[in-house]
């Protein structure tokens, strides 16, 4: 009697599917990854891999699985919870060595030109006008709101993860990894400064440092001027105006992961932070307009851009019950 065989159609369907099975943030993270290798290949940069406080996420993702071995299901969360953390693990480490891409391509800053085109449309330089409103504690409020940009989409992004909404999580991550991915081919291709680095600022009215009352933006100003060399050459678009943008938009669309009976709470919660974090920018003398809008403009683009590729990215073939079934090669009737 003949073997039984399933039928072409569904050995078709069991064809593993690549693209698929890697998702749009693992397939995109390895595409810029690669482009990312080119740029350096043609112009002569190295990477160094180094240690930086920007690893958070690689400091997260075991905490999770901690905290899944506790639930007692460290077995099924495990690898799922690294594949879903990884392209976000990436992307920081390659933020931490950028500094080695940046003036490659073009070796000048565009700082003089966001200049005068914040004196073009405002009259005035705005990180001046500031002085204005200077004084100790809205300096340190200001200097707080700054320095949590990333913490507030973390703790969302964590929250997610922690309710098993696997696949909300993975497009907040592919939503920050194209934000990302982006910003860093802009840097490459213009770089520019803050104000308070631009030389006609900083040897002028920027001369006076800020008045802080507790000393928090002295600390973390000092923390900023000697993290990296890329400070210099990284402030177009502006990242903390991209993820203040990116953590409202997924607060109103996933806050409930944070307080499922209030689904606006958390919205609701960190929305003068992140309006501070705006102002921020320019009080603190990081960011000139350009960059602020340029990184709203980002964040609004990949949020939009992260749910579409989630809805219309292959997936992966599953083989249909009805066609399931094992049949005789000579009858073609079902058996068992």
């Amino acid at each position: 009697m003949p073997l039984p065989v399933r039928s072409l159609a569904v050995a078709a369907d069991d064809e593993p599917n690549l693209v698929a099975a890697m998702g749009p943030d693992i397939t995109l993270c390895l595409a810029c990854a690669a482009a990312l290798a080119i740029v350096g290949r043609l112009f002569g940069a190295h990477y160094v891999l180094r240690l930086s406080t920007m690893l958070l996420p690689g400091l997260v993702a075991p905490g999770i699985m901690v905290v899944h071995l506790l639930r007692g299901r460290f077995r099924a969360e495990a690898l799922a919870t690294l594949r879903d953390w990884l392209p976000l693990v990436f992307v920081a480490v390659v933020f931490d060595n950028l500094e080695n891409y940046t003036g490659l391509v073009r070796p000048t800053t565009i700082d003089a030109t966001l200049y005068h085109i914040d004196r073009w449309l405002f009259g005035v330089e705005p990180t001046v006008w500031m002085r204005n409103i200077y004084s100790p504690l809205l300096t340190d409020w200001m200097a707080s709101c700054y320095a949590i940009f990333l913490i507030t989409p973390m703790f969302l992004a964590i929250a997610v993860s922690l309710r098993g909404r696997r696949e909300d999580f993975r497009e907040i991550a592919l939503a920050v990894m194209l934000q990302m991915w982006i910003a860093f081919f802009i840097f490459i291709c213009l770089p520019a400064g803050p104000p308070r680095y631009f030389a006609p600022l900083r040897d002028g009215v920027f001369h006076q440092p800020l008045p802080s009352f507790f000393g928090f933006n002295d600390a973390l100003q000092a923390r900023w001027d000697t993290y990296s060399p890329l400070l210099v050459r990284a402030s177009f678009p502006s990242l903390h105006c991209a993820y203040a943008t990116l953590t409202l938009v997924y607060a109103w669309r996933f806050g409930d992961a944070v307080f499922p009976r209030w689904r606006r709470a958390f919205f609701v919660l960190v929305l003068p932070l992140e309006l501070s974090l705006y102002v921020s920018t320019v009080y603190l003398r990081h960011h000139w307009i350009p960059d602020i809008a340029a990184g709203i403009t980002l964040a609004l683009f990949v949020c939009a851009a992260a749910p579409w590729l989630r809805a219309h990215w292959p997936q992966k073939n599953r083989r249909p019950a009805a066609r399931g079934v094992v049949r005789d090669r000579a009858t073609g009737e079902a058996i068992g």
